[in-house]
Protein backbone atom coordinates (compact mmCIF):
# COMPACT_ATOMS: atom_id res chain seq x y z
CA UNK A 1 0.00 0.00 0.00
CA UNK A 2 1.36 3.47 -0.78
CA UNK A 3 3.24 5.51 1.59
CA UNK A 4 1.54 8.96 1.89
CA UNK A 5 3.77 11.49 1.67
CA UNK A 6 4.21 12.99 5.14
CA UNK A 7 3.95 16.59 4.97
CA UNK A 8 1.15 19.29 3.21
CA UNK A 9 2.07 21.79 1.12
CA UNK A 10 1.94 24.28 4.19
CA UNK A 11 3.94 22.89 6.28
CA UNK A 12 6.50 22.50 3.10
CA UNK A 13 6.15 26.08 3.35
CA UNK A 14 6.46 26.68 6.84
CA UNK A 15 9.64 24.37 7.19
CA UNK A 16 11.51 25.62 3.98
CA UNK A 17 13.30 28.00 5.51
CA UNK A 18 17.22 28.97 6.43
CA UNK A 19 19.91 26.99 4.75
CA UNK A 20 18.97 24.23 2.35
CA UNK A 21 21.90 21.45 2.96
CA UNK A 22 21.86 20.69 -1.12
CA UNK A 23 23.40 17.88 -1.48
CA UNK A 24 26.75 16.69 -3.50
CA UNK A 25 27.21 13.19 -4.17
CA UNK A 26 30.61 11.84 -4.74
CA UNK A 27 32.35 8.81 -5.66
CA UNK A 28 34.76 6.70 -4.37
CA UNK A 29 37.58 6.18 -6.42
CA UNK A 30 36.74 2.63 -8.40
CA UNK A 31 33.08 3.78 -9.55
CA UNK A 32 30.21 3.54 -7.31
CA UNK A 33 28.39 6.17 -4.98
CA UNK A 34 30.28 7.13 -2.09
CA UNK A 35 27.21 6.40 0.10
CA UNK A 36 29.22 6.84 3.59
CA UNK A 37 30.29 10.47 2.36
CA UNK A 38 26.47 10.87 1.83
CA UNK A 39 25.31 10.10 5.00
CA UNK A 40 28.29 11.99 6.26
CA UNK A 41 27.32 15.31 4.44
CA UNK A 42 23.13 14.48 6.03
CA UNK A 43 24.99 13.91 9.34
CA UNK A 44 27.05 17.37 9.07
CA UNK A 45 23.97 19.74 7.56
CA UNK A 46 22.01 18.17 11.02
CA UNK A 47 24.34 18.91 13.82
CA UNK A 48 24.67 22.53 11.63
CA UNK A 49 20.71 23.38 11.76
CA UNK A 50 19.99 22.79 8.52
CA UNK A 51 16.07 21.54 8.60
CA UNK A 52 16.02 20.67 4.65
CA UNK A 53 17.88 17.80 3.02
CA UNK A 54 17.46 18.65 -1.22
CA UNK A 55 18.57 16.38 -3.60
CA UNK A 56 19.09 18.22 -7.21
CA UNK A 57 19.61 16.74 -10.64
CA UNK A 58 22.97 19.16 -10.52
CA UNK A 59 25.04 18.68 -7.33
CA UNK A 60 23.88 15.34 -6.35
CA UNK A 61 25.31 14.42 -10.02
CA UNK A 62 22.12 12.55 -11.70
CA UNK A 63 23.42 13.39 -15.44
CA UNK A 64 26.26 10.66 -14.12
CA UNK A 65 24.18 8.19 -12.41
CA UNK A 66 22.07 5.17 -13.82
CA UNK A 67 18.00 5.59 -13.28
CA UNK A 68 18.67 3.26 -10.44
CA UNK A 69 20.78 4.76 -9.14
CA UNK A 70 18.72 8.40 -8.28
CA UNK A 71 16.14 5.72 -7.01
CA UNK A 72 18.75 4.33 -4.39
CA UNK A 73 20.17 7.56 -3.20
CA UNK A 74 16.24 8.80 -3.40
CA UNK A 75 15.74 5.84 -0.51
CA UNK A 76 18.97 6.30 1.27
CA UNK A 77 18.89 9.92 1.92
CA UNK A 78 14.75 9.40 3.14
CA UNK A 79 15.99 6.85 5.95
CA UNK A 80 19.52 8.40 6.33
CA UNK A 81 17.21 11.39 7.62
CA UNK A 82 14.74 9.90 9.59
CA UNK A 83 12.40 12.53 9.69
CA UNK A 84 15.51 14.70 11.26
CA UNK A 85 14.54 17.03 7.75
CA UNK A 86 11.99 17.79 5.33
CA UNK A 87 13.37 15.61 2.25
CA UNK A 88 12.93 17.13 -1.72
CA UNK A 89 13.35 14.55 -3.88
CA UNK A 90 14.28 15.72 -7.69
CA UNK A 91 13.74 14.08 -11.10
CA UNK A 92 15.83 14.04 -14.45
CA UNK A 93 15.30 15.71 -17.21
CA UNK A 94 12.71 13.09 -18.14
CA UNK A 95 9.44 12.74 -19.92
CA UNK A 96 6.35 13.30 -18.09
CA UNK A 97 5.60 9.60 -18.25
CA UNK A 98 8.85 8.60 -16.38
CA UNK A 99 8.55 11.81 -13.86
CA UNK A 100 5.25 11.24 -12.96
CA UNK A 101 6.00 7.12 -12.34
CA UNK A 102 9.46 8.64 -10.09
CA UNK A 103 7.29 10.15 -8.16
CA UNK A 104 5.07 7.59 -7.11
CA UNK A 105 7.91 6.28 -6.14
CA UNK A 106 9.45 9.01 -4.49
CA UNK A 107 6.36 9.74 -2.32
CA UNK A 108 6.00 5.75 -1.53
CA UNK A 109 9.66 5.62 -0.15
CA UNK A 110 8.82 8.85 2.64
CA UNK A 111 9.99 11.85 0.32
CA UNK A 112 8.49 15.07 1.08
CA UNK A 113 8.33 17.18 -1.79
CA UNK A 114 9.77 16.52 -5.56
CA UNK A 115 11.63 19.15 -7.61
CA UNK A 116 10.18 18.08 -10.99
CA UNK A 117 12.59 19.29 -13.75
CA UNK A 118 11.00 20.62 -17.22
CA UNK A 119 10.97 17.61 -19.52
CA UNK A 120 11.97 19.38 -22.41
CA UNK A 121 9.23 21.88 -23.18
CA UNK A 122 11.20 24.42 -22.60
CA UNK A 123 9.80 26.46 -24.77
CA UNK A 124 6.24 25.43 -24.74
CA UNK A 125 4.72 27.14 -21.81
CA UNK A 126 1.37 24.71 -22.08
CA UNK A 127 3.31 21.72 -21.67
CA UNK A 128 5.74 22.66 -19.32
CA UNK A 129 2.59 23.34 -16.93
CA UNK A 130 1.07 20.39 -17.96
CA UNK A 131 4.21 18.71 -16.52
CA UNK A 132 3.94 19.88 -13.41
CA UNK A 133 0.48 19.75 -12.86
CA UNK A 134 0.85 15.81 -13.60
CA UNK A 135 3.95 15.71 -11.31
CA UNK A 136 1.77 17.54 -8.75
CA UNK A 137 -1.08 15.00 -8.79
CA UNK A 138 0.76 12.37 -6.92
CA UNK A 139 3.16 14.50 -4.47
CA UNK A 140 3.63 18.21 -3.43
CA UNK A 141 5.94 19.95 -5.56
CA UNK A 142 8.88 22.39 -5.97
CA UNK A 143 8.94 24.19 -9.30
CA UNK A 144 12.60 24.78 -10.30
CA UNK A 145 14.87 27.01 -12.88
CA UNK A 146 13.68 30.14 -15.00
CA UNK A 147 10.17 29.13 -16.50
CA UNK A 148 8.04 31.66 -18.24
CA UNK A 149 5.88 33.66 -16.10
CA UNK A 150 2.70 32.59 -18.58
CA UNK A 151 3.76 29.07 -17.28
CA UNK A 152 4.01 29.98 -13.53
CA UNK A 153 0.65 31.80 -13.73
CA UNK A 154 -1.05 28.34 -14.95
CA UNK A 155 0.36 26.25 -12.11
CA UNK A 156 -0.94 29.06 -8.95
CA UNK A 157 -3.94 27.39 -8.73
CA UNK A 158 -2.37 23.96 -8.28
CA UNK A 159 -2.56 23.41 -4.49
CA UNK A 160 0.67 20.68 -4.52
CA UNK A 161 2.70 22.61 -6.15
CA UNK A 162 3.91 24.90 -3.10
CA UNK A 163 7.36 26.20 -3.63
CA UNK A 164 10.32 26.79 -5.92
CA UNK A 165 13.59 26.42 -6.26
CA UNK A 166 15.05 29.77 -8.54
CA UNK A 167 18.08 29.68 -10.79
CA UNK A 168 17.54 32.31 -12.99
CA UNK A 169 18.93 36.32 -13.53
CA UNK A 170 18.64 38.18 -10.64
CA UNK A 171 16.50 40.73 -12.49
CA UNK A 172 14.01 37.63 -13.05
CA UNK A 173 14.42 36.11 -9.24
CA UNK A 174 12.96 39.85 -8.48
CA UNK A 175 10.73 39.92 -10.73
CA UNK A 176 9.25 35.81 -10.23
CA UNK A 177 9.42 36.48 -6.18
CA UNK A 178 6.95 39.80 -6.36
CA UNK A 179 4.81 37.92 -8.75
CA UNK A 180 4.36 34.97 -7.15
CA UNK A 181 4.89 36.07 -3.48
CA UNK A 182 1.79 34.28 -1.31
CA UNK A 183 1.64 31.59 -3.62
CA UNK A 184 4.60 30.07 -3.68
CA UNK A 185 7.84 29.69 -1.10
CA UNK A 186 11.06 30.63 -2.98
CA UNK A 187 14.57 29.29 -2.70
CA UNK A 188 17.48 31.14 -3.82
CA UNK A 189 19.95 28.67 -5.71
CA UNK A 190 23.26 29.62 -6.38
CA UNK A 191 26.00 31.33 -3.98
CA UNK A 192 25.09 32.90 -0.94
CA UNK A 193 25.48 36.06 -2.06
CA UNK A 194 22.77 35.73 -4.17
CA UNK A 195 20.34 34.95 -1.41
CA UNK A 196 21.22 38.47 -0.22
CA UNK A 197 19.26 40.04 -3.00
CA UNK A 198 16.57 37.72 -3.32
CA UNK A 199 16.14 38.25 0.79
CA UNK A 200 15.16 41.77 0.61
CA UNK A 201 12.19 40.87 -1.81
CA UNK A 202 11.11 38.15 1.09
CA UNK A 203 13.15 35.10 -0.31
CA UNK A 204 13.60 33.13 3.19
CA UNK A 205 15.59 29.88 2.16
CA UNK A 206 18.55 29.19 0.53
CA UNK A 207 20.59 26.36 -0.89
CA UNK A 208 23.71 26.18 0.92
CA UNK A 209 26.96 24.84 -0.26
CA UNK A 210 28.17 25.36 3.31
CA UNK A 211 26.20 23.02 5.07
CA UNK A 212 27.69 19.61 3.61
CA UNK A 213 31.62 20.53 5.58
CA UNK A 214 31.29 24.26 7.19
CA UNK A 215 27.77 24.54 8.24
CA UNK A 216 28.50 27.53 10.39
CA UNK A 217 29.24 29.48 7.66
CA UNK A 218 25.55 29.43 6.49
CA UNK A 219 24.40 29.50 10.07
CA UNK A 220 26.09 32.80 10.55
CA UNK A 221 24.92 34.23 7.09
CA UNK A 222 21.45 33.33 8.24
CA UNK A 223 21.56 34.84 11.60
CA UNK A 224 22.66 38.10 10.37
CA UNK A 225 20.09 38.56 7.88
CA UNK A 226 17.34 37.43 10.76
CA UNK A 227 18.63 40.14 13.17
CA UNK A 228 19.31 42.82 10.80
CA UNK A 229 23.01 42.98 10.65
CA UNK A 230 23.44 43.18 6.81
CA UNK A 231 26.92 44.06 7.30
CA UNK A 232 27.99 40.80 9.07
CA UNK A 233 25.96 38.69 6.38
CA UNK A 234 27.74 40.86 3.82
CA UNK A 235 31.35 39.91 5.54
CA UNK A 236 30.61 36.18 5.26
CA UNK A 237 30.46 36.97 1.34
CA UNK A 238 33.12 38.98 0.89
CA UNK A 239 35.83 37.25 3.16
CA UNK A 240 34.74 33.70 3.10
CA UNK A 241 32.31 32.79 0.06
CA UNK A 242 33.98 34.84 -2.68
CA UNK A 243 37.50 33.92 -2.37
CA UNK A 244 36.54 30.29 -1.55
CA UNK A 245 34.39 30.41 -5.20
CA UNK A 246 37.96 32.57 -6.41
CA UNK A 247 40.51 29.42 -5.51
CA UNK A 248 39.64 28.20 -9.11
CA UNK A 249 41.79 30.70 -10.85
CA UNK A 250 44.55 31.08 -7.48
CA UNK A 251 47.67 31.25 -8.92
CA UNK A 252 48.78 28.64 -6.41
CA UNK A 253 46.52 26.07 -7.65
CA UNK A 254 46.54 27.44 -11.31
CA UNK A 255 45.97 24.78 -14.05
CA UNK A 256 46.27 25.03 -17.40
CA UNK A 257 43.31 26.79 -19.14
CA UNK A 258 43.08 28.54 -15.70
CA UNK A 259 41.12 26.68 -13.37
CA UNK A 260 40.80 24.41 -10.63
CA UNK A 261 40.68 20.92 -12.41
CA UNK A 262 36.98 20.34 -12.45
CA UNK A 263 35.52 23.54 -11.36
CA UNK A 264 33.73 24.37 -8.50
CA UNK A 265 31.84 20.63 -8.26
CA UNK A 266 35.47 19.31 -8.21
CA UNK A 267 36.63 22.18 -5.74
CA UNK A 268 33.54 21.36 -3.45
CA UNK A 269 34.41 17.17 -3.12
CA UNK A 270 38.32 18.34 -2.30
CA UNK A 271 36.86 19.99 0.50
CA UNK A 272 34.91 17.44 1.61
CA UNK A 273 37.96 15.23 1.66
CA UNK A 274 39.74 17.68 3.43
CA UNK A 275 37.32 17.56 6.06
CA UNK A 276 37.13 13.64 6.33
CA UNK A 277 33.19 13.54 5.26
CA UNK A 278 33.33 12.30 1.39
CA UNK A 279 35.70 11.24 -1.28
CA UNK A 280 36.43 13.91 -3.84
CA UNK A 281 36.26 11.57 -6.81
CA UNK A 282 33.69 12.33 -9.34
CA UNK A 283 32.77 10.02 -12.53
CA UNK A 284 34.15 10.83 -15.69
CA UNK A 285 34.11 12.72 -17.99
CA UNK A 286 34.03 15.10 -14.83
CA UNK A 287 38.17 15.69 -13.87
CA UNK A 288 38.59 14.65 -9.80
CA UNK A 289 41.39 16.54 -7.79
CA UNK A 290 44.36 14.91 -7.44
CA UNK A 291 46.22 14.62 -3.97
CA UNK A 292 48.61 17.67 -5.10
CA UNK A 293 44.79 19.19 -5.65
CA UNK A 294 44.31 18.45 -2.60
CA UNK A 295 47.52 19.57 -0.87
CA UNK A 296 47.93 23.00 -3.13
CA UNK A 297 44.42 24.14 -1.66
CA UNK A 298 44.66 23.06 2.10
CA UNK A 299 46.08 26.04 3.17
CA UNK A 300 43.80 28.33 1.54
CA UNK A 301 40.99 26.66 3.08
CA UNK A 302 42.69 27.02 6.66
CA UNK A 303 42.87 30.46 6.25
CA UNK A 304 39.61 31.06 5.23
CA UNK A 305 38.34 28.69 8.26
CA UNK A 306 36.98 26.10 6.10
CA UNK A 307 38.78 23.13 7.53
CA UNK A 308 37.68 21.04 11.01
CA UNK A 309 40.24 20.67 14.08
Amino acid sequence: MAKPHRMTPDEIKTHLEGPVMSIPTSFLADGPIDYDGVANVIETGIAGGTQVALLTIGDSQFAYMREQEVADITRFVVERTADRAMVVAATGLWATTQSVEFAHYARDVGADVVMAAPSGQLGDPVGMAAHYKAVAAVMPVMVVGFPPHEMLHRLVDEPNICCMKEDGTDAYAVQTIEEFDGHWKFMSGGKLGRHMLQWTYGCRSFMDWSTSFAPHVGQRLWEALQSGDVPDAARVVREIETPLFDLSGHPKIIRQGGSFPGGWQSLWRACLELNGIASRHLRLPHTSASESDLEQVKPELQRLGLLGA
